[in-house]
């Protein structure tokens, strides 16, 4: 087709005037001049448009070794670098390197700003929707075991975060509920994960296995009776109860984590905080979801004590 054919030769001529323009600049200026920064961030945008995931990645790597040598480790514009390495690595389906790059993004946000800064909650919420994004589509094949670790892990972070700001003075109320929201949803994916668990996956705080002497009384060789005694492997009697009690004791801390969440949460309602009334009904509706799901996930945890 013409127009298809002229609009990539179009765009063809562009890409080679945008690589032109930023081989002029490495002449003229050094491979590391800051001016370049800008020159690969639009050329590696522009492969991002052309869908050439590989080649903006690269160009965007290029762009923040420049950054990070006139800028030093850390430095705003740097994340707006990982954030297109992010898109060109979701454009790959390289989850592995996406949460690579998560992590190192939120790490020099921690670094940028102090924790109650609005940036800092703004990077926990991006780091915190991608980790409950990974863990709910199974983007990077965790075991069981793995998704609470991370889990735990991007709770820990949530908790200091609302405890920092609790101690704020200057605080935005809705800053700290939409933390709490943030980590309240973690908390639920997990009560519910545990609940739909069988007990007997659960590890046990005592060996499977106990040897137990056993004795019956047989022939001797004059014909009297006589005592033999064994050492058997059997099922210690403790063992399924204790992975019972574990899969409780895993349902009661998420299940606390909730009810915490619903009494910030409730504080925040009730208390002088200036909402909207859109934002009041929001917390609300919050409320009533994490009761539910609070309720009706250790209904479902307690039925599958019995089996």
């Amino acid at each position: 087709m013409p127009e298809a054919s002229e609009e990539s030769l179009a765009l063809a001529r562009e890409l080679e005037q945008r690589e032109r323009h930023v081989e002029n600049l490495r002449g003229e200026l050094g491979v590391y001049h800051p001016a370049l920064e800008e020159a690969y961030g639009e050329l590696g945008g522009f492969y991002l448009e052309l869908e050439d995931y590989e080649q903006s990645i690269s160009i965007y790597n290029d762009a923040l070794e420049i950054a990070r040598i006139n800028e030093g480790l850390y430095s705003e514009s740097q994340l707006r670098i990982i954030d297109a390495m992010i898109t060109g690595n979701e454009g790959l389906a390289d989850w592995e390197s996406v949460d690579d790059l998560h992590q190192f993004r939120y790490h020099m946000a921690s670094r940028l700003w102090e924790l109650t800064d609005s940036r800092h909650l703004a990077a926990i919420g991006t780091w915190g929707d991608w980790k409950m994004r990974s863990i709910r589509d199974d983007l990077l094949g965790d075991s069981s075991w793995g998704v609470q670790a991370a889990i735990d892990d991007a709770g820990s972070v949530y908790r200091r975060a609302i405890a920092a700001l609790e101690l704020e003075p200057e605080a935005r109320p809705r800053d700290v509920a939409n933390l709490v929201r943030g980590k309240a949803e973690l908390d639920i994916y997990m009560m519910r994960a545990v609940a739909n668990t069988p007990y007997n996956y659960f590890p046990s705080s005592v060996p499977r296995y106990v040897n137990q002497m056993r004795c019956r009384m047989v022939p001797g060789p004059n014909g009297q009776a006589v005592r033999q005694c064994v050492n058997v492997q059997v099922e210690n009697p403790r063992f399924r109860s204790s992975q019972r009690d574990n899969k409780r004791i895993a349902m009661t801390r998420y299940s606390n984590a909730i009810k915490s969440g619903i009494e910030r949460l409730t504080a925040i309602r009730d208390g002088e905080n200036g909402l909207s009334r859109s934002e009041l009904a929001e917390i609300d509706a919050q409320i009533a979801q994490l009761e539910a799901e609070n309720q009706q996930n250790l209904r479902r945890g307690r039925r599958g004590l019995l089996f």
